[in-house]
């Protein structure tokens, strides 16, 4: 039987949440300094997360989100104990947490099976479905090296029933395969397709309660025998 893997992008075939912890770090290590080192940085990573979760009903997952996220904190926090900000700082703040859409994400470590599945067209064509803005994601796939592997590439503003079910209609036997449940596996099994989870580092938005039974792997290679059994000599 031939499937159509798709795969996710960000923490699935790329370490973005290692990179955005990394600058959630110097961020917030900022906001302390000019906060007079008056808040504790896990505090001031709470405040942030809150703040970060509640803007994606109405942002979404714009590049305006986590610079806005991190403008807001340091606003609140600010007010909060009567801080006077400079316009500096704020420059400084933003500047730095735009920095997460220019650095180049490493691979995760098991995606060398990629280009050994893509050698197989017979049992498997290959997409990446990724969210985000199109300039963002279209940077991080070009810098995976990885883009010439894969059939088709599509970029959404959003990962919903609704984006499932268009590509139930485009694909003919469509699996994806992703660490988040709530963007990757849980609609994509309400839009009637197959869906396997990725156990990956991951953040607190992907987390979704459910009543599917979830096929869930640690490492891409598993996908061969899931999927394949004996039948691709990888």
């Amino acid at each position: 039987m031939k499937y159509d893997l798709v795969f996710d992008l960000d923490d699935t075939l790329i370490q973005t949440q290692a990179a955005f912890r990394h600058n959630v770090d110097l961020c917030a290590n900022l906001v302390y300094q000019a906060l007079d080192e008056k808040v504790v940085i896990n505090d001031i990573k709470e405040v942030f997360n809150k703040i970060d979760l509640e803007l994606i009903k109405d942002m979404g997952f714009s590049k305006a989100r986590y610079p806005y996220a991190w403008e807001s904190t340091l606003d609140l926090l600010a007010t909060r104990y009567n801080i006077e900000i400079s316009s500096i700082v704020n420059d400084q703040l933003q500047s730095l947490a735009k920095t997460i859409f220019k650095v180049n994400i490493p691979l995760q470590s098991d995606t060398f099976i990629i280009e050994e599945l893509s050698n197989h067209k017979d049992v498997a064509s290959m997409t990446i479905l990724t969210l985000g803005e199109k300039d963002v994601q279209t940077k991080r796939v070009m810098e995976t090296g990885l883009v010439q592997h894969f059939d088709n590439v599509f970029i959404t503003s959003k990962k919903d029933i609704n984006t499932y079910v268009e590509l139930n209609e485009k694909l003919s036997n469509p699996v994806m395969i992703g660490n988040s449940l709530r963007s990757d596996i849980v609609p994509a099994l309400d839009a009637g397709m197959k869906a396997i989870h990725i156990i990956r580092d991951s953040w607190s938005y992907d987390e979704i309660e459910h009543n599917h039974r979830i096929e869930g792997i640690k490492s891409l290679v598993e996908i061969k025998l899931l999927l394949f059994g004996n039948l691709v000599n990888l």
